[in-house]
């Protein structure tokens, strides 16, 4: 996967959602209740309290033709898609979140309620690898890289391999797991957008550059 895709796409999508995070949940939401009442940056949040119940609840709702509640979706999918794209040197950040995209928009809600997370993971992964038969996945000699690990995982991993000090993991950190924007994680990090992009574009690269330690590191 290339910095600048990565670059891109994310922040194009991190932008959307900080606009997006504040806006009030569709009046039409409050039927359901396993959707958290408030914001759209409420209801990512109940996705992270409990995954299956909202996840299911706004992809019965993307079912029923609502986009926005699929887009929540891909934004509380975004941290694993960019693993996964950071993993695999045969596909882009863009291909994943295209196949995410119909996946989420066909996702079998009555017959598969649990580990929705996982199931559009994998599904997504799936859906990547169809396109390119021969792409190489694993490594010489080694298992394939868990395309599920937890963020925060993969970057405390890639600290104690120290690939990345501790600054740049609470960058890619306050980026790519929190959904903040280049200059709203400038804010937070007390560094310019330009700086943000640097060490996230840096710190990308050097994960990638262990990604066969990480994998040993991860299974272990």
């Amino acid at each position: 996967m290339t910095c600048t895709g990565l670059s891109r796409t994310v922040t194009a999508l991190n932008d959307e959602w900080s606009t997006l995070a504040d806006e009030p949940a569709p009046l039409s939401w409050r039927a359901v209740p396993a959707l958290p009442l408030g914001t759209l940056g409420d209801v990512l949040a109940g996705v992270r309290s409990a995954p299956d119940t909202v996840l299911l609840a706004l992809l019965g709702l993307q079912a029923e033709g609502d986009a926005l509640a699929g887009r929540v979706v891909v934004q509380a999918m975004l941290p694993k898609m960019i693993l996964m794209a950071v993993r695999d040197d045969g596909a882009d950040v863009d291909d994943y979140l295209a196949a995410l995209w119909v996946r989420v928009a066909t996702y079998p809600v009555a017959r598969r309620p649990r580990r929705v997370a996982a199931n559009l993971a994998l599904d997504t992964l799936k859906s990547v690898k169809a396109t390119r038969p021969r792409a190489v996945m694993a490594l010489p000699g080694g298992p394939v890289p868990d395309p599920l690990a937890d963020a925060t995982t993969v970057l405390d991993a890639g600290v104690r391999l120290g690939a990345i000090d501790g600054l740049t993991r609470r960058t890619l950190e306050v980026v790519y797991v929190d959904g903040r924007s280049s200059s709203a994680a400038g804010a937070v990090l007390g560094m310019s957008a330009e700086t943000v992009r640097w060490r996230c574009s840096k710190g990308v690269r050097a994960l990638r550059a262990v990604a066969p330690e990480l994998t040993d590191l991860l299974a272990g």
